[in-house]
């Protein structure tokens, strides 16, 4: 079945395998003849779509035929007009790393309507053999690559996802680093003794990301309530312009949206705040109008906020002078998870405090604390079988 249209319009047909196609003239060959542009989709609704875009964009002198996109040109295209306003800053940084880095000197030049499922392939293992990268480095550069065909096919620039069936490297798992309580012990007390070291005190009991601790404020905590709600996070992100690039602090939203969640404070914690708080206001006294007060709860000595990368070395200060070794600031994260588990805390609570997006990642980074978790359990079922 074939529907007729006006002038230039094209027409659109039933294929044989149910789905649907048409064709619109964009221009003239050299010699003469009608050069003419396909478009492919599932419904008819779908083609025409894509053919009244394409008539769209040859009335105002903006048609590029597919043959002539490099996949550099459509990777830009891709990431600054449909994934900039949807992602969040940081990762809008990754991505453009990658195709910078990673990509572009792989498969840059090709055509997009030249790309194969061997040329993908390939660019995949030498990722992973000659540049070395890890495994979740490898699949996040596939992820981009994939994601950005999936749009080229419904921009009508090509007619399928040559990025399938690609083998990717298997990821390994790691061990989480984890304190002992003996070294959770000397690590708060060396933590004691250095500026801002309350912020991993407070770690350990909250399990907070560390651009969470950051960007917490004193109206994040309900003292009456003794709850502390986590609201945003801080990041560092870079300023991309013509001339140079610049990083700067910025405070943004949660990572997913079960990040944002409220965390009941131990009462040791809540005293800790309060003994923060009071500190805070003997340095304000102190610094005078010199102090920037942005209600920030862990700040430098000046009220502005905490460098993350500053509070990554003094992490590693604290831990050598604990004699903890192979910890990352994550460590107390991981530890506070750790320590919930051993102690009762169910896993789908640990889930929430933690603001994992599911519980299958809390149960995948835990698994070393599960063995005991399950026999915990099963032993409340002592005495309910008489033999």
């Amino acid at each position: 079945m074939t529907k007729k249209r006006g002038q230039n319009e094209g027409t659109i047909s039933k294929r044989a395998d149910g789905t649907w196609w048409g064709r619109i003239t964009v221009g003239r060959k050299d010699n003469g003849t009608q050069k003419r542009k396909a478009f492919y989709g599932r419904t008819r609704q779908e083609v025409q779509k894509k053919i009244t875009a394409a008539l769209s964009d040859l009335d105002k002198g903006t048609y590029i035929e597919p043959s002539k996109i490099t996949v550099s040109d459509w990777l830009d295209t891709w990431l600054e007009i449909y994934k900039k306003s949807e992602i969040k800053p940081m990762t809008y940084i990754n991505y453009r790393t990658k195709i910078k880095n990673h990509i572009k000197p792989f498969i840059g030049k090709y055509k997009l309507c030249d790309l194969r499922i061997d040329i993908i392939q390939n660019t995949i293992n030498k990722l992973s053999t000659v540049k070395k990268l890890s495994p979740e480095t490898v699949r996040g550069i596939y992820n981009i690559i994939h994601d950005s065909l999936n749009k080229a096919i419904k921009n009508g620039l090509i007619n399928k996802n040559v990025a399938i069936d690609i083998t990717l490297p298997k990821i390994i798992k790691k061990d989480v680093r984890v304190f002992t309580v003996a070294e959770q012990n000397r690590f708060i007390e060396e933590a004691k003794k250095v500026y801002a070291g309350e912020m991993f005190i407070f770690d350990l009991g909250t399990g907070l990301r560390i651009g969470e601790l950051l960007a917490l404020t004193w109206s994040d905590v309900n003292f009456d309530e003794e709850i502390i709600r986590v609201k945003r996070t801080l990041n560092i992100v870079k300023d991309f312009d013509d001339s140079e690039s610049k990083w700067h602090k910025e405070f943004g939203s949660p990572k997913t949206e079960s990040s944002n969640r409220s965390i009941p404070l131990l009462p040791d914690l809540v005293n800790l705040l309060r003994q923060i708080q009071q500190k805070q206001k003997e340095l304000i006294d102190f610094v005078g109008s010199a102090y920037e007060n942005n209600n920030l709860i862990f700040t430098t000595q000046l009220g502005k906020p905490l460098d993350p990368r500053n509070m990554q070395r003094t992490f590693k200060t604290i831990a050598d002078k604990s004699n903890i070794i192979g910890a990352t600031i994550h460590s107390c994260r991981h530890t506070f998870a750790t320590r919930g588990l051993e102690n009762g805390i169910e896993l789908r609570v640990m889930q929430e405090l933690l603001g994992h997006a599911s519980i299958k990642m809390t149960a995948d980074l835990y698994t070393h604390v599960l063995p005991d978790m399950k026999r915990n359990s099963i032993m409340k079922l002592s005495g309910t079988i008489k033999i």
